[in-house]
């Protein structure tokens, strides 16, 4: 499964990866057929924003889920969404802390990666 998380912090992302046998990379240009968590971080310069935009197309077909937590102090959520395959696009509210946050994640990823199981069979 490969995930794309925005505005959680590297240690929120490393708990993840972790829990679910994930690798952290910083692109999608990187995702791995053993599953990834793309962590991205805060995009303000619009360059980066179209080459993020330009690797999220070369891989949609790769992406698993689009996770963004804040979506609110988010400025770049409007082109993220875009660039999301239909279905797969997820926002969680800001205002979590930390060990809500991963509850959070945790269970929206617990139904993805059962839906996902429940689809190769």
């Amino acid at each position: 499964m490969n995930i794309v998380l925005y505005g959680v912090t590297a240690d929120v992302a490393e708990r993840i990866a972790e829990r679910y046998g994930l690798k952290v990379v910083n692109s999608p240009d990187k995702f791995d057929a053993s599953g990834t968590i793309v962590l991205v971080p805060s995009i303000n310069a619009p360059r980066y924003l179209l080459a993020f935009f330009n690797a999220m197309l070369r891989h949609e077909e790769d992406v698993d889920a689009v996770i963004i937590c804040g979506a609110d102090s988010c400025a770049a959520v409007s082109t993220v969404h875009y660039c999301t395959p239909q279905g797969k696009f997820f926002t969680l509210n800001g205002d979590l802390d930390a060990g809500e946050l991963l509850a959070e994640l945790y269970q929206l990823l617990d139904s993805l990666f059962a839906q996902g199981n429940q689809i190769n069979f």
